[in-house]
């Protein structure tokens, strides 16, 4: 046999898995919450703040092409320019000095950013402005982006970070931006204006952001870094895990784990067609997550002293709940050996004096089910009774009227003979056979007798019509239940009218029940008759039974959803209509 446990610890088991490890479980899910929505939180102002900063990039781009559109497209630069290109002597420095004019005019505005303005011919050569590239043109005119700019003509190709190749710049690293004009004129020799300015020219914008925690910084498509709000070195690698998936998105978030210190970055691209530039803001974990350790430990020391609490708090209440619970544990063991007249003193809690007074109202309940039950079977054998009761001895009946009969046939009486037969089937298929049911189409039979001693009896002839489903006549149903309706019918209803009678008998199938109809048109029932519609005919009922007896057989059997329901006709008569459970096998008791 299985062990079985204590009721107290039971209980205490109980609190435990009910009460301790859903608080451990709830615990842990709030401060889970609490930090997905910190690292929400966090991550929707980095990519708010990276999103205002790509925004200031792009217009910085979008101001230097704008500056850098307004040099190349100007007619008076192309023409200097072009000046410069075939003069010599006095004239090409006049030249000069005009280009210098015409430049500064534009360039007034980012003084100090701007570090050279490049020309160059379609033959190689080329003039440039400020400082002179270290390289030749035509090494210049080889390169992928140089030819790529020749492509699309009179548009600003933001070229990006290149290294210094400028004489004069210690500088690493520079901006370099292309135009390819497209016009006609003598100046259409120009093949390309080079723009170069300071690589820092963006620094300005990340450090407006003063956060020492975060790093900011812009990058290029190959994780070079271009410009930073830190010390890092302009022109070094990131070393970023998800690089490559970073630039297929316009903007997002992801928790970096590269070099084993989570961080947080958030980037945007920067909204130009050229460059491929992206802006990042790398923020550590760890300053994300202060405050929630901070809560985590708080949260977790306030969980230990509830739980302990509670555990103090439960077992003081398990121990006073254990007595009143065995006493009512040893009254249910006295109803369980047939006492029913255990009682529980009502003590203890509130919840404990409900089951207390629960208790003690369930074994007078069942008492009370007790003596229900005997008075209906009570009933049953007093209904049984009475039905035997108006029996005449069956064998002395048949045999007296067998004889009548026999007389009557060598007297030549006809109807004498034909009502002794009548009533002698009526009474053998009422009593001889054995049981206390009889099927659907018996039954018809025994009414059909009953129906022609009535006509002869009372010298009235009836019309009768017959309803019967065919799926019906083997069902089964109480003995003497029938008759007593149609002969309340036929004596109360047709016996004293002047008008041709007229009664209908229909049984059909009603969804789970079977439903009997006797209707007549004989003179109908008043209202205080359908109230006391049994009283006044069983004693003048062939069987003994009147309507009520029938009605209560039929319940006491079948249940009350069953019964005899009256009502009056619309226009004469009276309609009887029984309700019955479709009986297709016969229980033994009753058979």
């Amino acid at each position: 046999m299985r062990k079985k446990w204590r009721m107290s610890t039971i209980l205490r088991l109980f609190f435990i898995l009910i009460v301790i490890i859903p608080m451990l479980l709830i615990c842990s899910i709030i401060l889970n919450i609490y930090k997905n929505d910190i690292l929400q939180q966090n991550t929707k102002r980095s990519l708010q703040t990276v999103q205002a900063l790509s925004y200031s990039v792009s217009q910085e781009i979008g101001r230097l092409s704008g500056l850098f559109a307004s040099i190349g497209l100007d007619e008076d630069v192309r023409n200097t320019v072009y000046d410069i290109y075939k003069l010599n002597g006095f004239e090409r420095q006049m030249a000069t000095y005009k280009l210098k004019v015409l430049i500064e005019k534009y360039t007034a505005s980012v003084s100090g950013r701007v570090l050279s303005v490049n020309f160059y011919f379609e033959n190689g050569s080329s003039y440039s402005y400020m400082k002179n590239l270290m390289h030749k043109g035509t090494d210049i005119q080889n390169e992928d982006w140089y030819q790529a700019a020749l492509k699309k003509p009179n548009f600003i190709h933001f070229i990006g970070m290149k290294p210094n190749s400028l004489y004069g710049n210690y500088n690493p690293y520079m901006m370099v931006a292309a135009l390819a004009p497209d016009y006609s004129s003598p100046s259409s020799q120009l093949e390309m204006i080079l723009f170069t300015f300071e690589s820092s020219a963006f620094d300005h914008i990340l450090q407006s952001r003063d956060n020492t925690e975060s790093t900011i910084y812009i990058a290029d498509d190959g994780g070079e870094i271009i410009s930073s709000n830190t010390i890092l070195k302009r022109g070094s690698k990131l070393n970023l895990s998800h690089l490559a998936d970073v630039f297929t998105h316009d903007q997002g978030s992801y928790v970096d784990d590269t070099d084993g210190n989570k961080t947080l970055i958030s980037y945007a691209k920067v909204d130009v067609a050229n460059p491929n530039w992206i802006v990042m803001l790398k923020i550590p974990y760890t300053n994300l997550m202060a405050n929630y350790m901070n809560v985590n430990s708080f949260v977790w020391v306030l969980a230990i002293l509830i739980i302990l609490a509670f555990i103090l708090i439960s077992f003081y209440f398990v121990s006073n709940m254990t007595k009143p619970i065995l006493e009512l544990l040893r009254q249910m063991v006295r109803v369980t050996h047939g006492d029913l007249n255990a009682k529980i003193n009502v003590s203890g809690s509130l919840e404990m004096a409900s089951l207390g007074h629960s208790f003690n109202q369930m074994t007078e309940r069942i008492r009370e089910l007790i003596d229900q039950h005997e008075q209906q079977e009570l009933k049953k054998r007093k209904a049984e009774f009475a039905a035997l009761q108006s029996q005449i001895n069956p064998h002395f009946l048949i045999n007296t009227l067998n004889s009548i009969k026999f007389m009557a046939l060598i007297s030549k009486a006809d109807n004498i003979r034909n009502m002794t037969h009548a009533l002698t089937k009526l009474i053998s298929s009422s009593f001889n056979r054995g049981g206390l049911v009889t099927t659907i189409s018996e039954e018809v039979d025994h009414l059909k007798h009953y129906l022609y001693i009535m006509e002869i009896r009372y010298g009235k002839s009836v019309t009768t019509q017959w309803d019967i489903a065919p799926e019906t006549e083997g069902l089964y149903l109480l003995k003497l239940l029938l008759q007593p309706i149609l002969e309340n019918s036929f004596i109360h209803g047709l016996k004293d009218i002047n008008y041709q009678g007229f009664i209908q008998i229909s049984i059909v199938l009603d969804e789970e029940d079977l439903l009997i109809t006797i209707a007549d048109n004989g003179v109908g029932m008043q209202q205080e008759d359908q109230t006391h519609w049994d009283e006044d005919t069983q004693r003048h009922m062939f069987s003994g039974m009147g309507n009520m007896n029938v009605h209560e057989r039929i319940q006491l059997y079948y249940g009350t959803n069953y019964g005899i329901y009256y009502k009056t006709n619309i226009f004469r008569g009276t309609t009887a209509l029984i309700r019955l459970p479709q009986i297709r096998v016969v229980d033994e008791k009753l058979s």
